[in-house]
């Protein structure tokens, strides 16, 4: 994983296990981190059990799986949760999970893949949805990763993660100057104490000129 910080903040990814969370690791430069994601079960909007009878063996599995990512042993990781997968496929959590554990690890195909089969099952998932337009913005398809945050935001407009990717998206790839103001101010009505979009709301506002 990369370390350094350029023209925007890449994440230390920790999966948490009942969220499919990641925390963002901080970053000097003050610039925006372009990957950001929910803090808590609550948004995720998924757990493990949520489509099926889980045994415990399988969820022993997948807190293993978990335990591992958390780790970066990426490769065992992935392997625990493709067997939790063929016991449980219509649980969204593992697909989201292998998928965050395949970006991590640049496999941007793979990831799209199992990200396609939590919105099979889930259309409306929020974290499958803003892991989604991740993968479009990281793969060039800014178009399609806006779309997609704007989706999910229409139905959950207080899905912070996404509005501040989508903030960032129309800041640092699009230049749409209108669409990152207002979104990074929206992310700062609900976060009043997150001095760093008041930074990057500033930032915008010089070089937009207002």
């Amino acid at each position: 994983m990369r370390s350094l910080c350029t023209r925007f903040c890449h994440p230390v990814r920790t999966l948490l296990a009942a969220a499919l969370a990641l925390a963002v690791a901080g970053c000097a430069t003050g610039l925006p981190k372009a990957e950001v994601r929910p803090e808590g079960e609550a948004a995720a909007g998924a757990g493990l059990g949520e489509n099926a009878k889980i045994d415990a063996e399988t969820r022993a599995d997948f807190d293993a799986a978990l335990d591992l990512l958390k780790s970066e042993k990426y490769d065992r990781g992935m392997e625990l949760l493709t067997r939790v997968i063929q016991r449980t496929p219509r649980s969204t959590a593992p697909y989201i999970n292998l998928a965050i554990a395949q970006q991590n690890t640049g496999k941007l195909d793979a990831a799209e893949e199992n990200l396609k089969k939590a919105l099979a099952i889930d259309a409306d998932h929020a974290v499958a949805n803003n892991e989604y337009a991740i993968v479009y913005r990281r793969t060039g398809r800014f178009a399609e990763a806006r779309k997609t945050y704007e989706k999910i935001l229409n139905k959950y407009p207080a899905f912070i993660p996404a509005r501040k990717n989508l903030a960032i998206l129309c800041d640092l790839y699009m230049n749409d100057f209108d669409c990152a103001l207002k979104n990074y101010q929206m992310v700062s009505d609900a976060s009043p104490g997150d001095k760093a979009v008041q930074t990057w709301i500033t930032d915008v506002k010089t070089r937009s000129g207002r």
